[in-house]
């Protein structure tokens, strides 16, 4: 949650403890609501997922693991806040047409954070999202 509430910019909307009651700040709890924009990400501890998803379990084999994108977040205000360990790719264009960072929270997770940056490679100039032309 610091990583997020501080690192990326947003703000803590509510969190809440094991008892699931809120509470005023994310410290100690096991499920929390983060904004930005508009947007929300709610994030959640692996012991309490296991709780309610048994294949979370922190032992399961394979583990569970992914990426986390946050589509319409500029890279360079974020990684001028983070640490330089947390940066695992510095800003460049991918060639789906996007502007990407990506960061790896306390946790390990892996965060790419990332704007549009002209059509997508292999598109002709002037289709919108790889539409065909016509």
């Amino acid at each position: 949650v610091a990583f997020c509430r501080d690192g990326l910019g947003m703000a803590l909307a509510f969190a809440l403890g094991p008892d699931r009651q809120m509470r005023e700040d994310a410290e100690g709890g096991v499920f929390a609501t983060l904004e930005w924009q508009g947007a929300q990400l709610m994030l959640q501890t692996v012991e309490s997922l296991a709780d309610e998803l048994p294949v979370f379990a922190r032992d399961q084999v394979p583990a569970p693991g992914g990426t986390i994108c946050l589509r319409g977040m500029e890279p360079e205000p974020a990684l001028a806040r983070l640490p330089p360990d947390c940066v695992i790719r510095p800003p460049f264009r991918q060639w789906y047409g996007m502007r990407e960072a990506c960061v790896s929270d306390p946790d390990g997770h892996v965060i790419c954070l990332g704007v549009p940056d002209g059509v997508p490679d292999g598109v002709p100039d002037g289709v919108p999202d790889g539409a065909p032309p016509g």
